[in-house]
């Protein structure tokens, strides 16, 4: 990203403890690219935890841990420690550490006294791979590795290029290895990670839509599995509601057969969704349509409605 003149003086009467404080409240939490990655297969669901350690122990900058996890994994893939600074010019400098012994301090993140045993010359700094960011709104920070400067060996990269961009509520990380010629080797093609915070439990509001499309040879039998769903009670505990269901009222285009059946579901974000069908409860009921009826399920995210509608 090219960072302008204009750009750095927009947010010139900003104080030094302001901005960082800002980016330290936005970049630490837990996030998730859940949602991304049901949506779209070209990306992991990938969780991280990012909190800030050493609270008095660097008086010009502030230290953050990271903690990366692809789901289901059982260590890992990366840990890393950053200094987070304020340069004269008003930009932000994230410095990368390479975290040593880095095994003994999976799940520090909610211990952070664990870190008090290490000492500032056990870090070996990625020398070329500093993060430069600058405040690009009022709650938004953007910016990333310089050129080539950043080596990488992984897959055979020859160096690596980092952006992000930090929001309310989410951040968007764009990690890539190139070779010597500029090939890309490693890292999404099409766009960065989008992590959604999930560390507080109130921001289960992204609304989804789950479509199940079923072709049911025995409807008399199908009724029990439906019965099932409603006397559960999984809809009302995961917040979800039917906002369709067949028999059509009409048929605009095409032959929908005798045996199709549609029900449309909304649930207040994709964790309640996965809730619902993932449940111990579900997988006790699913045997009721074994045998009569095939489903295809597919969860699609709810775009807000357009400022016109209402009015």
């Amino acid at each position: 990203m090219r960072i302008t003149p204009l750009l750095l003086l927009a947010f010139a009467q900003t104080s030094a403890a302001d901005t960082l404080d800002l980016y330290v409240e936005l970049a630490t939490g837990e996030f998730s690219t859940a949602t991304q990655a049901a949506i779209d297969s070209r990306y992991d669901a990938v969780t991280w935890h990012i909190t800030e350690i050493w609270h008095e122990r660097d008086e010009t900058g502030r230290w953050l841990y990271s903690e990366s996890w692809i789901d289901g994994s059982e260590q890992p893939y990366m840990q890393r420690l950053s200094r987070l600074s304020l340069a004269d010019d008003g930009s932000l400098l994230a410095e990368r550490y390479v975290l040593p012994d880095a095994a003994r301090f999976v799940g520090a993140h909610s211990d952070i006294a664990r870190f008090d045993v290490l000492k500032g010359d056990e870090l070996e700094k990625l020398e070329g791979c500093d993060g430069i960011l600058v405040r690009a709104g009022k709650r938004r920070f953007e910016g990333g590795t310089v050129g080539s400067r950043c080596g990488s060996r992984y897959k055979g990269a020859s160096y690596a290029i980092s952006q992000s961009t930090i929001l309310d509520g989410a951040r968007i990380n764009w990690d890539r290895g190139f070779d010597a010629e500029g090939e890309l080797v490693w890292g999404p093609p099409a766009g960065g990670y989008r992590f959604e915070r999930v560390d507080n439990h109130e921001r289960c509001n992204r609304p989804v839509r789950m479509l199940v499309y079923g072709e049911i040879s025995d409807r008399k039998q199908f009724f029990n599995y439906v019965r099932a769903i409603g006397e559960s009670g999984l809809y009302e505990a995961t917040g979800g509601y039917y906002e369709g269901i067949t028999p059509p009222l009409a048929v605009f285009e095409g032959s929908p057969p005798a045996g199709r059946g549609v029900v449309i579901s909304r649930f207040p974000c994709l964790e309640a969704a996965k809730a619902f069908w993932y449940s111990d409860d579900y997988a006790a009921i699913r045997p009721l349509r074994e045998g009569i009826a095939e489903f295809e399920v597919i969860v699609l995210p709810a775009p807000p409605l357009p400022e016109w509608v209402g009015e």
